[in-house]
C-alpha cells in the first residue's frame, strides 16, 4: 500500500488543493501528474465528496457518449471499474440532464480516490479543514488547518479552492455570490439513504420522480402526517435487493443555507426523519417493489447542492450555456442540461466550453477555484453541474497551477492554449 499521507513536518508544496471531492481530485491528480509537488487537504475523514457521503449516488457525465472522457476523469473511471461489479452499476441512459453516468459504491469511491492520488505521487491529509488563510499584498501565501493536534500552516506558490462552498476564497474575503440571482434562495440539500429487501426491477418501473401515480402516494403520506421530501428518485445499488434513494430535501422548508451551521443541523434532523418515514409509508401504502423494504442506512451527511460562488474575471451565464458560447480561453467542457430543482429543467448546448477566467477570483493572486464554486450566475452554475464536469474542470485547474508553478508565471498569465495542449495530450476532448 503506497500511502502518501503528508508527515507533520511536510508543510511546503508547489500546489495545495483544498477539498477532496470530484473537482479536488481532478485538480490534485492533474497538478501532481505534471510533476508539481502537490498536497490535497480534506476536512472530512474520507475523499470523494458527495460521491462518498451518499449512497450509490450517480456520478453523472463521468463518461462521454458511453466512452472515456480521458484525462484524470478517465483514470478515475478505470480505477473504480477495475474493482468489478461490486463497485458500480450502470446508471440512467438517454437523459439530457444525467446521461453517461455510473452508480458508484461509496466505499469503492474512497479507495479509487486514494489510488488515483497515489498513482500520480500526490500527497494528502484528511481531518484537515482549512480554517484560516494568510494573504500578503493581494497574494495568498498560506492556508491554516485546525485539527485534533492543533493548527498547521501550509505554504505553497499556488492554491486551488475545490471545497464546493468556496471556503478558501471566502476566508480570503474574495467577492462572492450565493443562491439564486433573483431571491437568494438555494437548491435544497438532501440526506440520501439506502433501502434493502427491495424488488429493484419493480421499483425501476415506477418511472420518473414526478410520475403521477407515485406523486399521489407521496401526497397522501404528507396529508397523513408523514415527513416527506419534495421528490424521490431511485438508483440501482451494487448490492442485490438494494436501492439508493435521492430526494429533493424537506418539502416543509423553503430555504437552507449550506454554509450555515444552524441550517445544516436542521437539514440533518429533517433528513433522518424523511428516511425513516419513507420506509413506514412505503410499507403501509405498499409502493410496488417496496412493500417489505427496510432502511439499510443513511448517508454520512447532508449533500449540499448549492452555496457560494466566486465573482471571477468572467461570470458564466445561463445564456452562455443555452447558446453554447465558445470562449477563447475554454479549458473544459460541461455536458448535460440545466437542473435548478424546483425551478426549471432546460436543455443547454451540451458540451459548451468553460472559460479559464471563471476560475480566477477578482482581487486575489495565486488562487484558482474549481468545481461548483467557480464564477457563474445561478443559471450558469446549474448548467451541467454534474460530477464528471466538475472533475474535468478540476483537472484543468490543476494543469494550470502546475504550469504556473513550473514556469514561475502568475496564474493570470498562463496561456489557455498551453493548458489545452496538455489536456489533449492526456486524452481530454477540448
Amino acid at each position: 500500500m503506497a500511502s502518501l499521507v503528508a508527515d507533520d513536518d511536510e508543510t511546503t508544496f508547489d500546489v495545495i488543493v483544498v477539498g477532496g471531492g470530484p473537482a479536488g481530485l481532478g485538480a490534485a491528480a492533474g497538478a501532481s501528474a505534471l510533476g508539481a509537488r502537490t498536497l490535497l487537504l480534506e476536512g472530512r475523514p474520507f475523499l470523494g465528496g458527495v460521491g462518498s457521503l451518499t449512497m450509490w449516488m450517480p456520478w453523472n457525465r463521468i463518461m462521454l457518449d458511453d466512452g472515456s472522457r480521458g484525462g484524470i476523469v478517465g483514470r478515475f473511471v478505470d480505477l473504480v471499474t477495475s474493482y468489478g461489479p461490486d463497485a458500480y452499476t450502470e446508471g440512467s441512459k438517454h437523459n439530457f440532464l444525467f446521461d453517461d453516468n455510473l452508480n458508484l459504491h461509496p466505499d469503492y469511491v474512497r479507495l479509487a480516490a486514494y489510488q488515483l492520488l497515489e498513482s500520480t505521487g500526490c500527497y494528502y491529509r484528511l481531518y484537515s479543514p482549512v480554517t484560516e488563510v494568510v494573504v500578503e499584498n493581494g497574494d495568498l501565501i498560506a492556508v491554516v488547518t485546525t485539527g485534533k493536534s492543533g493548527k498547521t500552516i501550509y505554504h505553497a506558490t499556488r492554491f486551488i479552492d475545490a471545497t464546493g462552498d468556496g471556503d478558501v476564497a471566502h476566508l480570503a474575503n474574495v467577492q462572492m455570490k450565493a443562491g439564486r440571482d433573483d431571491d437568494g434562495t438555494f437548491m435544497l440539500p438532501a440526506l440520501v439513504f439506502a433501502l434493502a429487501n427491495v424488488d429493484v426491477d419493480r421499483v425501476a418501473a415506477l418511472g420518473a420522480p414526478d410520475a403521477p401515480e407515485f406523486r399521489a402516494i407521496i401526497e397522501e403520506a404528507r396529508k397523513a402526517g408523514y415527513h416527506t421530501a419534495r421528490w424521490y428518485s431511485f438508483d440501482r445499488a451494487t448490492v442485490p435487493g438494494m436501492v439508493s434513494v435521492n430526494n429533493g430535501g424537506p418539502d416543509w422548508m423553503e430555504n437552507i443555507d449550506g454554509t450555515s451551521v444552524r441550517d445544516l443541523t436542521l437539514a440533518e434532523r429533517a433528513g433522518v426523519q424523511i428516511a425513516v418515514d419513507f420506509v413506514r409509508f412505503a410499507r403501509e401504502r405498499r409502493i410496488p417493489g417496496l412493500e417489505a423494504c427496510y432502511l439499510s442506512r443513511i448517508g454520512y451527511q447532508v449533500a449540499v447542492r448549492d452555496s457560494r460562488r466566486i465573482v471571477g474575471e468572467y461570470v458564466v451565464t445561463r445564456e452562455d450555456a443555452e447558446t453554447g458560447h465558445e470562449f477563447e480561453d475554454a479549458v473544459a467542457r460541461k455536458y448535460g442540461g440545466m437542473d435548478d430543482v424546483g425551478r426549471f429543467k432546460a436543455e443547454m448546448k451540451s458540451g459548451f466550453g468553460f472559460p479559464y477566467r471563471a476560475m480566477l477570483p477578482l482581487g486575489l493572486n495565486r488562487l484558482l477555484v474549481a468545481g461548483r464554486c467557480c464564477s457563474a450566475t445561478h443559471g450558469g452554475f446549474v448548467a451541467g453541474r454534474s460530477m464528471g464536469n466538475m472533475m474535468e474542470i478540476g483537472h484543468a485547474a490543476g494543469t494550470a497551477a502546475a504550469v504556473s508553478a513550473k514556469n514561475d508565471v502568475p496564474l493570470r498569465e498562463v496561456e489557455p492554449d498551453e493548458i489545452r495542449r496538455i489536456l489533449r495530450d492526456s486524452g481530454v476532448s477540448i
